[in-house]
């Protein structure tokens, strides 16, 4: 086997993560090897653990150094900074038409726990275990990746701020920004303050949105949102949200946004975008659901869009993120709480209970 790290293992959906040594299988000629530096904790990690077979090594926003190249990487080299962000295979049609975010073999990317052609990159004990998660599974010390998932960074941004963009923070700022293109003469719905949401706001608000109004039942993320840009802040467990949202914009909002993944965001979307508007959703809800009955959305004609990774290519994107982040129009740092490696399982239980907006793990 190529190299040995430490490694969070979970042996069953929903159990606790446990620090132990596993190998890395080794490198082919377009692979790399990043000795990572930081991971952010997502609530995909969470959510889709039934989608990959158990035990497993996850993560999927890994940030660190190249340590190590396959024989056809030319992207990168030893020493360089990287992000690890979403896989895609390439040589889909979508990929090949620039839409590498809905790539055709995504979903065996993201959550088979194995390489494309099916072969596995993780061993635990000398037996082979689900590995490969988004291609990358950087809940470990070292993670082996395609170069084709990596973004070349420079060195004066904390691996914690970087660990912290390439998938919820892009997925809420792309969302506005590429897929809704929401402008300066849009109102804006956002439907759940958690990381994506509140990354939605701060893309909102540099894109000059109004009004922006935020809808969530936890009081600090809503004052949050305020200070981040938001312009309006709604306490769904309070207030009627969608009789608000008609005070505050009467005939609705042309854009909503929706990360929360439940059925009462759906509802509240289907009355508040006004006709012709566009609501935006990046979580799978609970239950089938139009938000009540279809002739809401119908009557105003409507679109519902989803949106995956932000709608965005990384590569490209990324690199404006932090720029965004330079410049201090984009302060993601403000929604980032960093966690040793070794409580992970700390991390994870304060993302659940809303005590950190984005827990970032840092490594020995």
């Amino acid at each position: 086997m190529g190299r040995t790290a430490k490694a969070a293992v979970v042996r069953e959906v929903g159990g606790p993560y446990s620090i132990e040594s596993v190998e890395l299988d080794d490198l082919r000629p377009d692979e790399v090897y990043v000795r990572v530096e930081a991971a952010g904790v997502c609530h995909t990690d969470a959510n889709m653990q039934v989608m990959v077979p158990m035990p497993a090594v996850l993560g999927h926003e890994g940030s660190g150094i190249v340590e190590e190249v396959g024989a056809a990487v030319d992207y990168v080299k030893p020493g360089d900074r990287v992000i690890i962000s979403w896989p895609a295979c390439g040589v889909c049609p979508n990929c090949l038409t620039g839409r590498r975010y809905i790539c055709d073999n995504a979903f065996p990317l993201l959550f088979s726990g194995r390489r494309l052609d099916g072969s596995q990159t993780i061993k635990l004990g000398g037996e082979w275990i689900s590995g490969s998660w988004f291609q990358q599974s950087s809940f470990a010390t070292y993670a082996l990746t395609p170069v084709e998932s990596l973004v070349k960074v420079e060195d004066d941004i904390p691996p914690e701020i970087l660990a912290a963009l390439p998938c919820g923070a892009m997925t809420g700022a792309g969302a506005v920004v590429s897929a809704l293109q929401v402008g300066p003469q849009d109102g804006l719905l956002v439907l759940g303050g958690g990381g994506v949401g509140l990354s939605a706001v701060m893309a909102a608000h540099m894109a000059g949105a109004y009004p922006i109004i935020v809808v969530d039942v936890n009081t600090e993320r809503l004052a949050l949102a305020l200070e981040l840009g938001a312009t309006h802040a709604v306490n769904a467990a309070e207030e009627d949200a969608a009789a608000r949202v008609q005070e505050i914009s009467p005939g609705g909002v042309r854009y909503a946004f929706d990360s929360s993944g439940v059925v009462a965001s759906w509802k509240v979307a289907a009355v508040s975008v006004r006709a012709g508007g566009i609501f935006g959703v990046c979580a799978a809800v609970e239950q089938e659901t139009l938000g009540g009955s279809p002739h809401i959305m119908l009557s105003k004609g409507n679109r519902i869009q989803f949106i995956m990774g932000g709608s965005v290519v990384p590569r490209v994107f990324l690199p404006k993120m932090i720029e965004w982040y330079r410049q201090g129009r984009f302060p993601v740092d403000r929604l980032v709480k960093t966690f040793p490696f070794s409580q992970i399982n700390e991390a994870f239980a304060a993302a659940h209970h809303g005590d950190a907006v984005k827990p970032v793990l840092l490594m020995p």
